[in-house]
């Protein structure tokens, strides 16, 4: 079975590689309603809107929900969901493969692994694969053409050393926050850094900003089993260190970036299934709740958000906070999400 940890520490999965085939087709829209899958949002209104990936207690994905069973949180105070939206979503994604010396036996399963992530691409979907290792390649634009982005991941990937994981994500964010809906980092990497300016805490901060979602698949490496690891608490919930000046252990710095922004973190090494992992990687992203409220306080301050499921034994993941922008006097153009 293939060994994947998901990031909360307690899910542990396998399966099979026709799940998104077996997954429910998306929800239809009462006559004269919205498109779900194409939300509208009213000018010069800010919506929160929260990606949200349920779990049962076995570790398979719950996606038969309704907005009934779910209560959101913010600062501790519930919210009223004004937007709730299930089924097949379309999604943004900024991939980078870590190409540096740390990963040299792994760079191969590396570009293997992004091939099965694009050959699972649904229509809708927009993706831009790069690679970062002493330099940042982010490749071409966001495409839609799976033969272009494969083209890119053969022919493009610069191998390298040191490494500039954190400088390169930054840089990923940077192309996304431009864009609407689901906005997605996703890392192969063994989350080793060794020379990038900007820190993990910085990535988490403009994580948090921009509001965009990060997921890991992480390699083991002969190095990273050597490397003294600071233990994660029982909950990565909480800072990401004391000291603001240092990046944490790889490990940790991944899982709760991961963790915060409501994404997903996975251990992989050469004897794993990547199809399996791919598989479960693209059926999260593409059947996460979205929920949205419209906040009480438009403050310029960073809240808590929590979501809860009512039906028991369910494990939610879904990012832990957002800035709350001030709304301008003026109402700005359609489509104000948060």
């Amino acid at each position: 079975m293939t060994r994947l940890v998901a990031l909360s520490g307690l899910v542990t999965v396998g399966l099979a590689a026709t799940l998104l085939a077996q997954a429910p087709p998306p929800q239809t829209a009462p006559a004269g309603a919205q498109d779900p899958q194409q939300p509208v949002f009213r000018a010069g209104v800010e919506t929160v809107a929260i990606y949200a990936t349920v779990l049962d207690r076995y570790g398979e994905m719950v996606l038969n929900l309704d907005r009934t069973d779910f209560d959101v949180y913010d600062d501790g105070k519930k919210q009223e969901l004004g937007l709730f939206v299930k089924g097949l979503q379309p999604i943004t994604a900024a991939v980078l493969v870590d190409t540096s010396a740390s990963m040299t036996l792994n760079v191969e399963l590396a570009q293997a692994a992004t091939e099965q992530f694009v050959i699972r691409m649904l229509p809708g979907d927009r993706v831009r694969v790069g690679s970062f290792s002493d330099r940042i390649d982010l490749g071409a634009d966001f495409s839609s053409d799976r033969d272009a982005i494969l083209r890119i991941l053969r022919n493009g990937l610069h191998i390298g050393n040191p490494t500039l994981l954190w400088d390169a994500v930054d840089e990923a964010m940077t192309t996304l926050s431009p864009l609407g809906g689901r906005r997605v980092v996703l890392l192969l990497t063994d989350g080793i850094d060794s020379m990038s300016k900007k820190r993990a805490v910085d990535v988490l901060d403009r994580a948090r900003a921009d509001e965009l979602m990060v997921y890991a698949v992480q390699f083991r490496t002969n190095r990273l089993a050597t490397m003294a690891e600071i233990p994660l608490s029982p909950s990565p919930s909480v800072a990401l260190s004391d000291d603001r000046n240092r990046n944490p252990p790889p490990t940790e710095g991944l899982r709760r970036i991961t963790f915060q922004t409501g994404g997903g973190h996975f251990l992989l090494d050469q004897y794993d299934d990547i199809n399996t992992t791919f598989t479960r990687v693209m059926q999260e992203l593409h059947y996460q709740y979205t929920l949205g409220f419209t906040p009480l306080r438009a403050d310029g301050k960073l809240h808590t958000l929590e979501v809860r499921v009512r039906k028991p034994g369910m494990i939610v993941r879904a990012r832990q906070s957002y800035m709350a922008g001030r709304i301008p006097a003026t109402p700005g153009p359609p489509g104000g999400i948060r």
